[in-house]
């Protein structure tokens, strides 16, 4: 990879994690005025909607959201602009028909889909639900697009300026009572506003897609298998890593039930995907993008880096969260939501293996492995079911979530063992090691603070305890290494003046801690 492009892989991976933090902040802010403004059973019915309408985004998109972002990003490798607007249109054209019909047959048996989950009382909201499956279609095609050719800064754009709106929308519906209608049609309104954001941003990047004459028939072959081979592995990864369990609790459970599983997977997802999405969508189209230039050395290098940073964060954010599930749900949520203690805690501590399988499963993506993929996620993705049907009905959100700790953790664990073995991989063994100790000092300062002080002072100083005390663990063990510096000085391109000393500080910093000798771990 040329030197403008690894600048380039830098700036997304700081654009996008900027995006993503932000994201979270706001996102974690409205679930809380969300959550204790409907209360656990009408937050039941509103979560249950939206991963039942992603389902359907999930079926609708049968993987050609995918083959977009991997064909766009090999064509951009390849130098071959020309092909990128005919590819947006083909799949577009064929993503919107299966997007009408599916829309129009869920809204007509609406009323019939409501009952069977819930009761017919509910009809309007999976109304307003379906009519969103168009415009979010529409949006992912083009953020599709735009993750292809690496210009994360729109997204930076859409999280500065959309999100906000977004954010003071919702709070000012609940805030008039308008509940769980206000809250979707805003969301309904706010799909169409990003997607028409989208379509300008691609025409400003001069990617025209009016017609699709110029897809040839190989190249159409090309993205219709990628499609149907993804398409099983999308079905699979449903239902294994997007709670699909809440298919079973909505037919079997109460609402609050429901709730109470959809509280603790979304809180854990907010503080546990802040880098593993970072790297995700970064890593997916770069890894496509070596692929085509055949720049295997690249990808080997940056697998290790991605692992290791993901290590870093996943393993304090699990034990710290499972440690401070109970006030964290009392003093944010509300003493009605303390129900989903145990989901949290199970959600927080499988994230910290789960967390680790993104730069394996770009690499795989990327490189067209997907048989793999397909035939584990099958085998896991039965594993699932079976635990949801003889757990779910007896134990309820607590059941969801330990069917969904198995399924993801063995898959994950599975899954890096095969990407490091067929594609010759280095696994940071000797870092995670490091980051596990440190965590592990950090988790006995934080039980002890909680134990002798459970009240908000204590909540407050075992966080801020066990960061300083993990930070130090870290720096002691040499957990950070030369090429850490390294990236640290790179990243200085993509910020600002005043971020730029701080970076300056923070290297001058750990530099002290630094060994005189090499890294047992080859970089």
């Amino acid at each position: 990879m040329e030197k403008t492009n690894g600048s380039r892989l830098i700036k997304n991976s700081v654009l996008n994690l900027f995006n993503t933090f932000f994201n979270f902040v706001t996102g974690l802010i409205i679930s809380i005025w969300v959550a204790r403004q409907l209360g656990p059973n009408s937050y039941g019915v509103f979560t249950f909607l939206l991963w039942l309408t992603s389902a359907f985004s999930w079926i609708i998109g049968m993987g050609f959201i995918h083959a977009i972002t991997k064909f766009i990003a090999e064509y951009s490798g390849k130098e071959k602009n020309a092909m990128l607007g005919p590819i947006v249109f083909f799949i577009m054209k064929i993503e919107i028909t299966i997007t009408l019909f599916v829309t129009a047959v869920l809204i007509f048996f609406r009323t019939e889909v409501a009952d069977y989950f819930f009761s017919p009382t509910e009809t309007f909201y999976f109304f307003l639900a379906f009519l969103g499956l168009l415009p979010g279609i529409v949006t992912a095609i083009f953020s599709a697009t735009i993750e292809g050719i690496q210009k994360f800064e729109y997204f930076t754009y859409a999280s500065l300026f959309i999100t906000p709106l977004s954010f003071f929308s919702k709070v000012i519906v609940l805030w008039m009572g308008k509940g769980i209608n206000g809250i979707l049609i805003v969301m309904l309104i706010f799909s169409v506003v990003n997607s028409l954001f989208y379509y300008f941003v691609l025409k400003k990047e001069k990617i025209h897609f009016i017609h699709d004459g110029k897809v040839n028939k190989v190249l159409k072959g090309r993205i219709k298998n990628y499609n149907f081979s993804v398409l099983a592995i999308i079905l699979c990864d449903k239902i294994i890593w997007d709670k699909s369990e809440n298919f079973f609790l909505g037919r079997l459970c109460s609402a609050a039930e429901v709730g109470f599983y959809n509280l603790g997977f979304n809180i854990v997802q907010k503080f546990a995907s802040i880098l593993p999405t970072t790297f995700w969508r970064v890593l997916f189209p770069a890894m496509s993008n070596y692929s085509g230039a055949g720049n295997e050395d690249k990808m080997r290098r940056l697998y290790f880096v991605a692992t290791r940073y993901l290590a870093f964060t996943a393993f304090p954010i699990g034990i710290g969260g499972a440690i401070l599930s109970y006030q964290m749900l009392l003093y944010f949520y509300g003493h009605e939501y303390v129900g989903a203690q145990r989901v949290l805690q199970i959600m927080f501590l499988c994230s910290i293996l789960t967390s680790l399988g993104p730069p394996g499963a770009a690499i795989l993506y990327g490189y067209g492995k997907l048989s793999f993929i397909y035939k584990l996620g099958a085998i896991m993705a039965v594993v699932n079911i079976i635990l949801d049907i003889i757990l779910i009905r007896k134990y309820g959100a607590i059941g969801a979530a330990v069917c969904y700790a198995i399924t993801t953790v063995v898959g994950s664990t599975i899954g890096t063992i095969y990407t490091c073995t067929v594609m010759k991989l280095k696994y940071p063994i000797v870092s995670i090691f490091k980051i596990f100790f440190s965590t592990v000092i950090m988790g006995i300062a934080m039980e002890i603070i909680i134990l002798q002080n459970g009240e908000v002072f204590g909540f407050v100083l075992s966080i801020f305890t066990g960061g300083i005390i993990y930070l130090v663990c870290s720096l002691v063990l040499g957990t950070f290494e030369e090429e850490d510096y390294t990236l640290l000085e790179s990243t200085k391109a993509a910020l600002p003046h005043k971020a730029k000393k701080l970076v300056d500080l923070t290297v001058r910093f750990i530099s002290q801690f630094k060994s005189n000798g090499k890294s047992k771990e080859e970089l």
